[in-house]
């Protein structure tokens, strides 16, 4: 089968918001007639040799990328090689190539707004590093909106700066991960904590966990299964030989829950 190739880097792949891109982009895909063949990378490196090799194979007929932006490496080899390709992008690194446009300062005033009628004045964002396909484009949204700490990807390093945070008063966190975010409510709950009241917690991304923890936990729903559809979309017209616009990706909004 023909199909079309993803490249989805390692540091992406436990985001909940590029899992919903990636299987929502399959749909328009397959009832097209085409395959998604998706390949994990581990640096920049290996996801240009990933595309020379899918180039020079016959059952690539195009590449969707993560996380493009204006004179990126990726977009200028696609082009030499001759690839038909499409991206999501930050609205703020748009170039001329097809893309689903992602305003990552959106969701930043959509929790903005939420906040500002809650109970804590100190809002304080755990940020888990930089490198991932969603995180970076956020990061420079943030800018200094909200408090920063930075912490490693594993959960207990998130929990311990959360409880370091709350040993000056109560906050309302924001994590970058559902995973640290469930965790942080689970130990804090143990622990005999009330939320909203001695802390509140927002998950930047919705997800199952999000769902089903207990408490369930407000999170921000970045729309990731209709960006992953329009960006199939776009990639269709572009194998179809369209001209480059852009798709306007639907604003993100908050799932209130129990945890704020």
């Amino acid at each position: 089968m023909t199909g079309i190739g993803l490249a989805i880097p390692a540091d992406s792949t436990d985001d909940h918001f590029v899992a919903a891109l990636v299987n929502a982009l399959a749909e328009p895909l397959i009832a097209d007639g085409y395959g998604l063949f998706t390949r994990v990378v581990h640096d920049a490196a290996s996801e240009r040799r990933m595309y020379r090799l899918w180039a020079a194979s016959d059952g690539i007929a195009g590449v969707v990328v993560l996380g493009a932006g204006r004179g990126d490496e990726r977009v200028k080899l696609l082009r030499s090689l001759g690839l038909p390709f499409a991206a999501v992008v930050d609205v703020s690194q748009h170039g001329d190539f097809p893309a689903v446009l992602v305003d990552a300062a959106a969701s930043v005033d959509v929790i903005s707004g939420f906040l500002a009628s809650g109970r804590h004045e100190r809002t304080v964002y755990i940020a888990t590093p930089g490198d991932s396909v969603t995180s970076q484009a956020r990061a420079r949204a943030v800018g200094d909106r909200f408090e920063i700490v930075h912490v490693e990807r594993d959960a207990a390093a998130a929990v311990a700066a959360a409880s370091a945070i709350l040993a000056t008063g109560p906050a309302t966190l924001l994590f970058d991960s559902d995973v640290h975010a469930a965790a942080t409510a689970s130990t804090f709950i143990s622990r005999g904590l009330i939320m909203p009241d001695d802390v509140a917690i927002v998950s930047w991304t919705d997800s199952a966990l999000c769902r089903s923890a207990t408490p369930s936990l407000t999170a921000v729903d970045r729309r990731g299964g209709e960006i992953g559809r329009l960006l199939g979309h776009r990639m269709l017209a572009t194998i179809a030989g369209g001209e480059a616009p852009a798709d306007r990706a639907p604003d993100p909004f908050i799932v209130r829950r129990e945890s704020a």
